[in-house]
């Protein structure tokens, strides 16, 4: 697994009450987003405001998400019907989430930070 660049997102609201999830390929372990989940529900599909940062660059349109690093098809793209928001459907064995450990969505420490520091 090799270093990924990592684009924040334009469109990124904080959400007060959420937690931070790390979400990666479940192929090759690449890094895909850091979201803010809110709730303890199941994880099956990430709006695109919740979304922090990512390896994909969310400024352009993305049909799909594709693993940076072997090409699988993370989500798909579609628009929720009740509140029409832009969102993507996870494919239920296309990723791995962890909580990211001690940090907040008011406080999120940005990943690039982290490895300019080593």
């Amino acid at each position: 697994m090799g270093l990924v660049d990592v684009y924040k997102n334009p469109s990124c609201k904080k959400i007060r009450g959420s937690h931070i999830l790390e979400v990666s390929c479940a192929y090759c372990k690449c890094f895909i987003a850091n979201y803010q989940k809110v709730g303890e529900s199941n994880f099956v599909k990430m709006y695109n405001e919740r979304i922090i940062e990512g390896s994909i660059d969310f400024s352009q349109y993305q049909g799909a998400l594709f693993c940076p690093g072997c090409g699988e098809r993370i989500a798909t793209r579609y628009i929720t019907k009740m509140d029409k928001k832009e969102a993507y459907r996870l494919v239920p064995s296309a990723f791995h989430k962890k909580k990211a450990g001690g940090r907040t969505a008011a406080g999120a420490t940005s990943r690039s930070n982290l490895t300019e520091n080593q």
